[in-house]
């Protein structure tokens, strides 16, 4: 009972700590402050967050935590509007807008809080964080609808808002970042599932070793059935007359002896070698990024072997084998198309920057060198501080000189072309929800719950006057200097009101001057890029509200437009639109953006130009798209009053609406997203990350199938496909697109008869007719082809579709897979796969906080599965193995004495050895081994990737090697045991003297079994062995001095002296060394020198080319007296 009281004990210390950690940071989490009204003294206090309830009302400043799930009821904004960070919710680190209650706006200033508010209908608790829609119940405004728009979710953060108010909706367990938040995920490897299934092998074993003695211990008994009294066995001990009942009795007693054949220590051993080998992966610094200051986080510290066994690799495109940090290239406008290169600030880039005119460009353009000139004086100023030059179109650049505030009012003052350019800048300009941060936002309520004021206090006053007795405690103080994040303050802009024909001389009279430029936050990296491209040529947004929206022209004036609603993005549409009215002529504009399919049948083509004009524009998309660039249509129309009236009628209906509102607002949107007129298009580049082709390669070369899963168009994945070296031009690339499921199965058939002509083969998937092969009357022809495939690519494929992919594959091969995504829409994708990777990326950290192992890089992955998978697995299999052979003969010897003592189940050793011989003695070796060892160094393992598929194989760890270290277990047993006996046989050896030799012999033979089996020896090595064999002589050393009875019957008390000071002893300890692992050295030695496996083949390759570098650096320093330095590597 004792070692499975160590292991438990040891597994529920450790799982105490990790609970002990969890405690602690739950404590941190609750005893967060955050102030709450009191009713009863009319006054905001301060309270830790698990005093919070439902119907509290909150009082939260800028940069702090939402300590719950919120309805947002005011804010310090003039809009009645709040910016939240979502980076704890959904990886999302780009601000989100969140509005005050509508209707309830109206009420501030008037009526006490228990007059407002009556009752609040909403959903029960759930998971859903996009989802959130209730009803108020106000006594002067009767009902007021509430949306996912007025909610601040729990773990958010609050930027860009001096301060809220909000009463409690969701708190504790029942907010919905506490409903996602599943709590740690257990993974089992495949390697622990074969351990599992040979720990049954030894329970078998077990058994039948029990049986054996139970029956021999019968038939002993039996022999002797004659006689009366027996001298060797006490009177009233053995009941003879009932043998059956003995021998369960002696059945029992062996599985107690028996029992450490089970490797219980080895379950623990296995959660210390995986801590330790999760430990060196994440320090390692050839996985460490400088720029993000970022390194590889292991977040599934039980799986790092699964990284040695990897057969498929399902990676997203966008953030993951690319940058994700978007570069305008090109647009297409008016049948022409511009190219140039608009670069996005990298850190803290502003909106504007320098122009970059290529010399030889402005040559041929002399004539309009005077415009040209003009427009450089004007942006000049506007520097970048990132420090990265725009380059842009000169031809493009030239035509904006003649848009200003008058074109935009009455465009018939242009030509056509150039109604087009003002319409594509506006539109990259205005439709997206980019948010322009303004000066620094400080909280004037103090810790106490007191609102301080300046000398004018008026809008403080009025914004807590709902709380009537609150007015009361107003004072006018000198406000602190609060530090505020310098991510969103550096580039600040006056709140200034800018009338829709006012210029920059105007606004910088009325604000003190433009100094600080604008800094853009946007929910996605295409959005940045289009607002950047923008400002470049000339039209730069300076500021949004919900509102309004301002852009500055190129002839310096600030026209203003009233934004009338906003119909986001959504993946079914793929597409967004934002309706605004000018501010000046009182026109309204619908302006849309998005993927290309999303307009094929919403653009009016009731003339011949705008037919040419849009064959023209798709031709261009096509062209972006095979150079790899993301392509978006911006389309455009007018709105009459009446169309406008009737429409929104129908939209607040949907909004109001508390069943389906979702699929209303879809189709609402899709009303009024017709007879489009498509003005243009852009192709913005997404780079690829540094060594992703090398990595690719690498992958493939090891042996692993990697397929991408993107939702990018065909074209632009194909180009990205060949960048990567995921594609290579000795490829034949098959291209499955069909429109029915019939011919998808068709073309299936076709494709995997005409497979076999060819070498290499590279299978394209577009979304459509994956999701016709992935019903399962045809998934098996679909996998029978990609089995045949090198490389495969799905475009267009949704983030089910992608979960859907990897998890066909991992179930009908029976592979082991892993998955790479940086973004929200490839969670999915990485649980259902059997290891999970994520990128720290420009999508957020919701890929990351969903995988196992998390990274900033792609070319990372290489390192991590090459180097530590394949490190990892060849450990871990050689050390589980090592358990079952050392524990297996242990026990047999222990068996073979069985037979000198008539099966009783005597044991020739004490007991105490038993008990600590696995768990102290022979403990610390393994475990070093486990971490340390290696069989090929890391550079080797990196120049020869082929090496790593000796993990796939499973050429470490099969079902046969468990059966060979079992017959080489017993055959050490037989020498170990019967040795001894043999050459004793005629001495006067008593019992416990035989047991000491038999316990050192098993000692030493295990020590140096294991040294044969080491591949890489350190100094932690030796220092194991060192360590061991000191413990386990001071223990029998102590034992046989200081126990005279300890465990009677037995008594060890000065056997090891005694069996230590003869000649013998030794001898026969070296004679059993030899006998029993001579046998294993011959084979590995046989194995090394004639039948290398590819590993030992490689480092031999490699030891000749080192010699023959060495001789070659010699003779070079002999001749020319040069210096040569060999930088070694840590392996970690």
């Amino acid at each position: 009972m004792i070692p499975v009281l160590v292991v438990l004990s040891v597994t529920a210390v450790k799982d105490g700590f990790e609970d002990y950690r969890r405690h602690l940071s739950d404590n941190d989490v609750n005893h967060n402050t955050c102030r709450i009204f009191s009713g009863s003294k009319k006054i905001y206090e301060k309270r830790e967050w698990q005093e919070l309830h439902v119907g509290d009302i909150v009082h939260l400043s800028c940069n702090e935590i939402i300590p719950a799930d919120i309805l947002l009821l005011r804010s310090s904004d003039s809009q009645d509007m709040c910016y939240v960070e979502t980076l704890n919710i959904d990886g999302e680190n780009n601000l989100k807008q969140r509005q005050v209650v509508k209707d309830f706006v109206r009420l501030k200033g008037d009526l006490s809080a228990e007059k407002v508010i009556s009752t609040i209908d909403c959903d029960t608790p759930n998971n859903q964080i996009y989802r959130f829609s209730g009803i108020m119940h106000c006594r002067q405004a009767g009902q007021i609808p509430v949306n996912k728009d007025n909610l601040l979710l729990r773990g958010c953060t609050l930027r860009n808002t001096d301060y809220v108010e909000g009463i409690v909706i969701y708190a504790g367990q029942e907010s919905k970042a506490m409903l996602n938040n599943s709590g740690p995920r257990y993974k089992q490897s495949q390697l622990e599932h074969f351990m599992n299934r040979d720990v049954i092998w030894c329970v078998i074993i077990l058994f039948v070793l029990c049986t054996i003695s139970a029956v021999g211990n019968a038939v002993w008994l039996h022999s002797y059935e004659e006689e009366p009294l027996l001298p060797f066995i006490p009177p009233n001990t053995v009941n003879r007359d009932n043998l059956p009942y003995e021998s369960f009795v002696l059945f029992l007693t062996c599985v107690i002896v028996y029992q450490v054949i089970i490797p219980i220590s080895l379950y623990v051993s296995l959660e210390i070698v995986k801590l330790g080998q999760v430990y060196f992966i994440s320090h390692d610094l050839n996985m460490y990024h400088a720029p993000s200051n970022k390194r590889l986080e292991c977040r599934a510290l039980n799986i790092p072997e699964e990284l040695g066994q990897i057969q498929h690799v399902f990676c997203d495109k966008t953030g993951t084998l690319t940058e994700n940090k978007m570069i305008f290239q090109k647009c297409t406008v008016g049948g022409t198309s511009y190219s140039g290169q608009v670069d996005t600030p990298s850190d803290d880039g502003c909106a504007n920057g320098s122009i970059k005119v290529n010399h030889e460009s402005l040559l041929n353009h002399s004539s309009k060198a005077t415009k040209l000139q003009a427009i450089n004086t004007t942006w000049e100023t506007d520097a970048n501080t990132a420090g990265e030059a725009l380059q842009v179109d000169l031809d493009l650049k030239t035509e904006i000189c003649a848009i200003s505030s008058s074109t935009i009012c009455d465009p018939s003052l242009l030509s056509e072309k150039l109604q087009h350019i003002q319409d594509l800048l506006l539109i990259m300009a205005l439709c997206n929800t980019v948010v322009v941060s303004k000066k620094p936002h400080k909280d004037r309520m103090n810790d106490n719950g007191i609102i301080v004021s300046e000398s004018s206090s008026t809008l403080f006053e009025s914004s807590f006057s709902f709380l009537p007795s609150t007015a009361k405690i107003f004072k006018s103080f000198q406000p602190k200097n609060d530090p505020v994040s310098e991510k969103y303050t550096k580039y600040g802009l006056d709140t200034v009101q800018i009338s829709a024909s006012q210029s920059v001389e105007d606004v910088n009279s009325q604000s003190g001057g433009l100094d600080g430029k604008p800094y853009y936050e946007a929910e996605s990296p295409d959005e940045l890029a289009l607002v950047h491209a923008a400002s470049a040529y000339g039209v730069q947004l300076v500021r949004r509200t919900p509102d309004t929206i301002s852009v500055m022209l190129p002839d310096k004036t600030i026209m203003d437009f009233d934004i009338l609603r906003m119909l986001s993005f959504d993946s079914t549409r793929k597409r967004m639109s934002i309706i605004l009215r000018n501010s000046i002529t009182g026109k309204i504009l619908l302006f849309c953006k998005g993927a290309d399919s999303a307009f094929t049948v919403n653009l009016v083509d009731d003339t011949t130009a705008k037919v040419r004009n849009t064959e023209e524009t798709f031709e261009h998309l096509e062209e972006y798209a095979k150079e790899g660039l993301r392509t978006l249509c911006l389309s455009k129309r007018m709105l009459s009053e009446e169309e406008y009236t009737d429409w929104l009628q129908v939209q607040e209906v949907a909004e109001s609406a508390v069943e389906d509102r979702d699929e209303q607002l879809f189709s609402v949107a899709c009303q009024i997203e017709t007879d489009l007129e498509l003005v243009g298009a852009t192709g913005v580049e997404d780079r690829l990350q540094e060594g992703v082709p090398h990595c690719i390669a690498a992958l493939r070369a090891a042996g692993m199938r990697v397929w991408v899963l993107t939702g990018d168009k065909q074209e632009t994945a194909v180009n990205i496909a060949y960048s990567c070296q995921l594609f290579t031009p000795a490829m034949h690339v098959l291209f499955l697109t069909c429109h029915s499921k019939e011919a998808a199965q068709d073309l299936l058939y076709t494709f995997t008869k005409e497979a076999a002509l060819w070498k290499e083969l590279a299978l394209v998937v577009d979304g459509r007719t994956l999701s016709y092969i992935l019903e399962p009357q045809i998934a098996e022809d679909f996998l029978t082809l990609c089995n045949q495939c090198t490389a495969v690519l799905c475009c267009r494929a949704t983030p089910l579709q992608k979960a859907s992919v990897v998890r066909l594959v991992k179930e009908n091969l029976h592979v082991l897979t892993l998955a790479v995504g940086d973004g929200a829409n490839d969670v999915t994708m990485i649980h259902t796969a059997d290891v999970g990777v994520g990128i720290s990326g420009q999508e957020g950290m919701q890929a990351v906080m969903a995988s196992d192992f998390a990274m900033a890089r792609f070319c990372h992955l290489e390192r991590l599965l090459l180097v530590h998978g394949h490190w990892c697995y060849d450990r871990l299999a050689s050390m589980i193995l090592y358990f079952f052979y050392k524990n297996a003969s242990y026990v047999l010897v222990l068996f073979w004495y069985q037979c000198y003592c008539g099966f009783s189940g005597q044991v020739m050793v004490d007991q105490m050895y038993l008990l600590v011989y696995s768990l102290l003695f022979t403990s610390l070796q393994p475990l070093i081994n486990g971490v340390f060892d290696q069989d090929a160094p890391d550079h080797l393992l990196l120049e020869k990737p082929q090496l790593y598929k000796q993990g796939p194989q499973s050429s470490v760890y099969k079902r046969g090697t468990f059966w060979i270290n079992m017959l080489d277990a017993l055959y050490q047993s037989v020498v170990i045991f019967f040795v001894p006996v043999l050459v004793f046989d005629s001495s006067e050896l008593g019992m416990w003297e035989l047991g000491t030799l038999s316990t050192s012999i098993c000692m030493c033979v295990h020590t140096l079994h294991l040294c044969i089996e080491t591949r890489s020896w350190m100094w932690v090595h030796m220092a194991s062995i060192a360590i061991s064999f000191v413990v386990y002589i001071v223990y029998i050393l102590l034992t046989s001095v200081v126990c005279l009875t300890c465990n009677p019957p037995s008594n060890p008390y000065w056997v090891t002296m005694h069996v230590m000071a003869r000649p013998l002893h030794w001898f026969v300890l070296i004679l059993v060394i030899v006998g029993a692992l001579f046998p294993r050295f011959m084979v590995r030695m046989v194995q090394t020198n004639f039948f290398p496996n590819p590993v030992i083949q490689a480092k031999r390759c490699n030891d000749r080319k080192f010699l023959a570098s060495y001789n070659t650096h010699t003779s070079q320093t002999t001749l020319f007296s040069a210096t040569s330095t060999t930088h070694i590597r840590s392996p970690f």
